[in-house]
């Protein structure tokens, strides 16, 4: 991933690369690997979104110069680094029928979740919240808010 490109095809300038990973899977293992990149990864900005049939989370990751600022899902729910689940493709139907039940309210919360980041990223610059937890039975948001937060935005 380069961390920086050209400003335009006539110019020796160069901007700063932002690098975004949106982790939208439905298992465990899938996050295994968003993780170790990002473990991996001098600059990214890490948005995992899960959730279940009424619940869900979405945990945002950031690394700058190699430093970890804000935490990434695996390290925010360690148990998911455990987890023994298997990649889609390697389910039987059998298995890919008993999937863990979604409903579409919990898929179109956690999105909005994911878009309000990106607005805040790329459009303002900062983020505040370094995760949200919700509830669609009790039309619940709640946010993670970093000690950072009382002092300053992260400046992206």
């Amino acid at each position: 991933m380069p961390d920086t490109y050209p400003s335009s095809p006539y110019s020796n300038q160069r901007q700063e690369g932002l690098v975004i990973l949106i982790g939208a899977v439905d298992n465990n293992k899938s996050r295994q690997l968003c993780h170790e990149l990002f473990k991996k990864a001098d600059n990214l900005i890490y948005l995992d979104s899960g959730n279940g049939e009424f619940t869900g989370q979405v945990v945002c990751g950031i690394r700058r110069k190699g430093r970890t600022y804000y935490k990434p899902i695996g390290d925010t729910y360690p148990d998911i680094l455990s987890d023994t689940d298997k990649f889609p493709t390697e389910l039987s139907c059998a298995e890919a029928a008993v999937s863990a039940p979604q409903s579409i309210v919990a898929n179109i919360m956690a999105a909005t979740a994911v878009v309000s980041y990106l607005y805040n990223i790329l459009v303002l610059g900062s983020i505040e919240v370094r995760s949200v937890t919700f509830s669609t039975k009790s039309v619940n948001l709640k946010p993670m808010v970093t000690q950072k937060r009382k002092r300053k935005a992260a400046a992206l």
